[in-house]
């Protein structure tokens, strides 16, 4: 256990534990949670009294902001009947700013950021000069041009609506009007096909965690996001699968559920391009893509390694500490991770030996071509390598080609005088 405050990391005051109580049963560990969601605050550690009676005045705060959200909500809900009955003497240009759709939102957002690099902006204007009757010059007036903002990305030819992208898709492709998405980011290029999918999509690029869990804390991007995590709290498993009865907390889970488990793989939709393995799940692809690209999106802000996938940066970044949250009720032995604990209580003293797998060292991952066995799936995939011939893994200098990736490790040492060479897949 740290012998200093988690906050100030001083050692000079009086120490709380983060299970202490206040007289409401609030422990300081859920109001440090609560109060700064970004920090994985660890419930041994402890905490000074300065540092608490500062975090009991920031609890407090957020708190009250919470409770006056509530009430201002009730408030403008309230606010809103009565303009209801009022209708007739509502302000016309009120109503037709209440009006706009979705799509009307999305036009003014097109209108300051979409075709930026468009050649047209120029020429955005046309005067038309004209004679009255009494042969008086009129004013020239200004027209805007239509601009083309939806560009077809079969053919690259563009339209000014999405209505007009839509019939041109259905016409000439002969795509399915359910398959074009007119409406792309312009920063990630991701297509959509609705301009509210479109909307709530640059909410991620904001990243503006402005919706907060009142269970813990944590924050969230969109609405959505927020319920559904608080659903994970809640654990009433409302979604039952119908075929084997298995329930769930939501229809996300339940629909994953039915892809992997209930769906032929023959249909799974997503299929990789360089080992032709299909995927019922987007992430499930992209993960496996990533792979082969050896594209690395998860930093450690510590050590600034690395890694294809987030949870093996959360797992990572517990090599960074010496806490250890996890002890063996048998012989007090301490663990950074319960499953590696449940994993010792199972084997030394045979606690728990049903509910959970044990690592095995049978060699059942055996070659169907010679008589080779490993221990490991993704070593038996690489053998296989050697009896088709194929080279996935490749030098990122000279382009060399490999079947085995300390192959590559070895060549870029001898040929590159390269020390140490990150994995690509």
């Amino acid at each position: 256990m740290l012998e200093n405050c988690c906050v100030c990391l001083n050692d000079l005051f009086h120490l709380n534990k983060l299970s202490d109580e206040d007289e409401r049963n609030i422990s300081l560990f859920k109001k440090l949670v609560s109060s700064v969601p970004e920090i994985a605050w660890i419930n041994n550690y402890q905490i000074c009294k300065p540092c608490t009676n500062l975090l009991d005045i920031v609890y407090s705060f957020r708190e009250t902001c919470l409770k006056s959200d509530i009430l201002r909500r009730q408030k403008e809900n309230e606010l809103c009947k009565e303009n209801d009955g009022k209708k007739e003497f509502r302000d016309t240009s009120t109503e037709n700013e209440e009006s706009k759709t979705l799509v009307d939102k999305y036009e003014e957002i097109t209108d300051t950021f979409m075709d930026e690099n468009s050649s047209d902006s120029s020429d955005a204007y046309i005067e038309d000069s004209k004679v009255n009757t009494k042969g008086k010059k009129i004013k020239p007036s200004k027209k805007r041009k239509r601009t083309l903002r939806f560009q077809c990305d079969k053919c690259t030819e563009k339209h000014s609506s999405s209505k007009e992208l839509i019939n041109h898709c259905v016409d000439k492709h002969g795509m399915d009007f359910k398959d074009v998405r007119p409406f792309v980011c312009t920063k990630c290029n991701s297509r959509f096909a609705s301009s509210s999918n479109l909307l709530q999509h640059i909410k991620y690029h904001e990243a503006v965690r402005s919706n907060v869990c009142s269970y813990c804390g944590k924050g969230f991007i969109t609405k959505t996001d927020l319920k559904i995590h608080e659903k994970q709290h809640l654990n009433l498993r409302e979604y039952e699968c119908n075929v084997c009865m298995k329930s769930y907390n939501t229809h996300k889970d339940l629909r994953s559920h039915k892809l992997v488990v209930h769906t032929d793989p023959e249909v799974w939709k997503f299929l990789c391009e360089y080992c032709n393995k299909k995927f019922p799940i987007k992430s499930n692809y992209d993960s496996h893509m990533r792979r082969h690209t050896g594209e690395k999106n998860f930093e450690c802000h510590l050590c600034h390694k690395k890694f294809l996938e987030k949870c093996v940066l959360q797992r990572h970044m517990k090599s960074h500490t010496n806490v250890r949250e996890f002890r063996c009720t048998e012989c007090q032995k301490e663990y950074k991770e319960k499953r590696i604990m449940q994993i010792h209580m199972a084997k030394i003293h045979g606690i728990g030996v049903g509910e959970i797998k044990l690592p095995s060292k049978e060699r059942k991952y055996i070659c169907h071509i010679c008589p080779k066995a490993y221990y490991a799936k993704n070593k038996l995939t690489r053998h296989l390598y050697t009896h088709s011939g194929e080279k996935p893994f490749f030098c990122t200098i000279c382009n060399k080609k490999f079947n085995d990736q300390s192959y590559v490790k070895q060549h870029m040492k001898k040929t590159h005088n390269f020390v140490k060479v990150e994995n690509q897949i």
